[in-house]
């Protein structure tokens, strides 16, 4: 008879892994403005793309849509992939993959959804985007896309995070 030692008939603590969170966000245009949504946490506040997470079992198109409809009270046509990227802190303790797609309105009326946070949605000028406090920190790249019309190849931008409590020009 074979016996196993204390050890191993002893249940091992199964390590915790985290998953990275999976947002998605529409880039959507009304001439010379695009749509963004402004956010306070913990003090601070800064402007980004609408959206949000994606769900288990969910298509990325599918939580744009979904997440367009509670953020914005908007239907979207999701357009065609932009660029990808990361946020991942120094000390790792999240990571988020941003997904960003082209979309159009199709119909709703703008409004802000119920998320705390959002505090804000707006279409703003183009031109005053570099002025933002923006996060993750896609305004370059959004405004070279844009003027090159959204180039076939996409482009994955890295990790993008910041500190924001560290000053950087």
């Amino acid at each position: 008879m074979i016996q196993k030692s204390r050890q191993s008939r002893e249940k091992k603590p199964r390590l915790e892994v985290p998953y990275p969170r999976i947002r998605v966000a529409a880039i959507i245009l009304d001439g010379d403005s695009i749509l963004l949504v402004r956010h306070v946490r913990d003090d601070r506040t800064y402007w980004l793309l609408p959206g949000g997470g994606v769900e288990y079992g969910e298509s990325l198109e599918d939580a744009l849509v979904r997440e367009l409809k509670e953020e914005a009270n908007l239907r979207i046509a999701v357009g065609e992939l932009v660029f990808v990227n990361d946020s991942v802190p120094g000390d790792k303790h999240r990571h988020v993959v941003n997904v960003y797609f082209t979309a159009k309105v199709r119909g709703g009326k703008l409004r802000c959804g119920r998320d705390a946070r959002l505090v804000e949605l707006q279409y703003k000028p183009l031109a005053d985007l570099p002025k933002l406090t923006f996060y993750p920190d896609i305004r370059k790249e959004l405004l070279r896309a844009l003027r090159k019309g959204f180039p076939a190849k996409k482009t994955y931008l890295g990790n993008l995070w910041k500190d924001a409590r560290i000053k950087t020009n």
